[in-house]
């Protein structure tokens, strides 16, 4: 083979490993640049998520009530007629308006239960809604008993939340942190006033088990878990 054929020969093979190493080259980057792209896309996700978290974990405790205990005020001598429950907004948390603040009291087992819910701005503890104006101390049409905030026409007039000396709260104020309240929680009647009627008029006895969950809209919730060991006015319910 001549000189110059050989030349020849030698140069396309080295042509051929050039083609093959650009290829190879180009594999590697394509691969590179898939792979910066998913890296990039975890890494978007994974700050979506951490600033999701950071604000949920914000608006927990941002506005956040506290229970503190949990009277009996009434009873019918086998149950719990009704509550008084003392609460206060949790140190650290935000103004927390009354009319966001909600309730939920679950009674019973999973044989038999039943669940009473209030909002302390907007209803009373007897779970009627806030309408007209005070009048007299009397007892109203729904058969609710004789107390300042009924107007005497079957509705309630404020809200069903008050300072520790019995001052009430307007609907539309902020507590701040660290405010000490209470508020009422009937047991033992429907919304109509019906006594004996509610969902938990028989399931709040002695070795029975309460479920207080304090909810602020857009903010934190609160459970508690009470056992009644007595149904005597003025027990705790712990």
């Amino acid at each position: 083979m001549s000189e110059y054929n050989q030349t020849v020969e030698r140069n396309q093979e080295e042509g051929s490993i050039g083609i093959g190493a650009m290829i190879v080259f180009i594999a590697l980057i394509l691969v590179a640049a898939v792979a910066s792209t998913i890296i990039i896309k975890t890494a978007e996700e994974l700050q979506q998520n951490a600033e999701s978290t950071s604000d949920d974990t914000r608006k927990e405790i941002s506005g956040k009530i506290s229970i503190i205990n949990m009277i009996v005020n009434g009873s019918d001598g086998t149950d719990i007629n009704s509550v008084i429950v003392t609460a206060k907004v949790a140190s650290g948390s935000t103004d927390v308006l009354v009319n966001n603040i909600d309730y939920m009291v679950t009674c019973g087992d999973t044989a038999s239960f039943g669940i009473v819910t209030g909002n302390l701005g907007t209803e009373s503890p007897w779970g009627q809604v806030i309408a007209g104006t005070a009048g007299t101390n009397v007892a109203g049409a729904d058969g609710d008993p004789a107390t300042v905030g009924d107007n005497g026409a079957g509705t309630w007039s404020q809200p069903n939340a008050e300072t520790l000396a019995g001052a009430a709260f307007t609907a539309s104020q902020e507590l701040t942190a660290g405010t000490v309240f209470k508020f009422d929680i009937d047991l033992d009647k429907n919304y109509l006033g019906t006594a004996a009627a509610g969902p938990c008029a028989t399931l709040s006895g002695v070795g029975e088990t309460l479920q207080l969950k304090m909810i602020v809209d857009g903010g934190g919730t609160t459970i508690s878990e009470l056992s009644i060991d007595s149904v005597v006015s003025g027990k705790a319910v712990v």
